[in-house]
């Protein structure tokens, strides 16, 4: 008879277990139904960890320019918007800091988390500057350079 008790407190507790057990696993990626063969869609929120205001544009994949620009103030965070409607934006989109140089695709510099793609300012400037006027850095888009090198 205590044997079956024994069991029976084991399974209770088991049942009990389990599930706070699945609910711990919040981080795990769950059905987005906005992927496609592009990536995931979803809002996009700047953070200017910059010691300045920044301007930030963006373009479609097909470089369709979306809104103006959007300044930002140093240290604030921000959902991109266009009359007052958040965009949503896919990796191949284009993001720019600034008016000079290139854009880079945001899913090269942005981490997409729960339907929404975070992104810092300095990443943003990093991807984008170390090509052009830095001597130190090898330019890997160069056909000169050498494979290895790449």
């Amino acid at each position: 008879m205590t044997r079956i008790i024994h069991v029976f407190a084991i399974l209770m507790a088991a049942l009990l277990l389990v599930p706070g057990g699945a609910l711990a696993q919040d981080d795990f990626p769950g059905f987005e139904p906005e992927y496609s063969r592009d990536g995931p869609r979803g809002l996009i929120q700047v953070t200017n960890d910059w010691r300045d205001t920044v301007s930030v544009t963006m373009w479609t994949h097909r470089r369709e320019r979306i809104g103006d620009s959007w300044e930002i103030e140093a240290g604030e965070s921000a959902f991109l918007a266009v009359d007052e409607d958040r965009i949503k934006v896919r990796p191949s989109y284009k993001i720019k800091v600034g008016s000079d140089w290139g854009w880079v695709n945001l899913g090269d510099v942005a981490r997409f988390r729960r339907g929404v793609w975070y992104v810092n300012v300095r990443d943003i400037w990093r991807a984008t500057y170390r090509r052009g006027g830095r001597d130190d850095r090898p330019d890997w888009e160069d056909d000169d350079v050498p494979d290895w090198r790449r």
